[in-house]
């Protein structure tokens, strides 16, 4: 019996340690796609969070805000009536706008549209748009809407739902 325990450790392919170390290499490498996967599906939200310590970046317009407040309503004696303690805040609902410009009424040329129109379009935002610009540069000019399938953060539904908004103009 030990000499059958001594032959399975001796023909082992990797020694613990190796082991040890490939699995911490497989899991950066998973928690590195994890991040990837995140990155393109929330673009808005990673955009954000590089820019979070920067300096140099205006800050955005806040896209949440609080209606003004009622006046105060007179009380009998000609007061203003206090709120007891512990009651809950009379403050009114928060607002939330989005600045969105509608979609364009006649479809966009890729090869020749900015970041601000192409961020125009549904599911579309700055980051995105910047990503398809950047895309454009390397590969050259788009030869058809399907070719927006490169970009990462462009998936098949959101290409579905601006291929109608969206054409390939053929150079002059």
């Amino acid at each position: 019996m030990a000499g059958a325990a001594w032959h399975a450790r001796r023909t082992m392919l990797y020694t613990r340690p190796q082991l040890k170390l490939l699995l911490a290499l497989a899991a950066i490498f998973l928690v590195g796609l994890a991040v990837r996967e995140w990155r393109a599906g929330f673009p808005a939200a990673a955009d954000r969070l590089e820019r979070f310590d920067r300096e140099d970046v205006p800050p955005a317009t806040p896209l949440i805000a609080r209606p003004p407040a009622p006046p105060p309503q007179p009380r009998a004696d000609h007061g203003v009536a206090a709120q007891p303690p512990g009651a809950p805040s009379a403050d009114p609902p928060l607002v939330v706008r989005v600045a969105k410009s509608p979609p364009p009424a006649a479809p966009l040329d890729l090869n020749s549209a900015s970041a601000d129109e192409l961020a125009r379009l549904p599911g579309v935002g700055l980051g995105l748009a910047q990503r398809i610009l950047d895309e454009r540069t390397r590969r050259g000019r788009f030869e058809s809407p399907e070719a927006l399938r490169h970009v990462l953060g462009l998936g098949p539904k959101k290409l579905a739902a601006i291929r109608d908004l969206v054409t390939v103009v053929d150079a002059p």
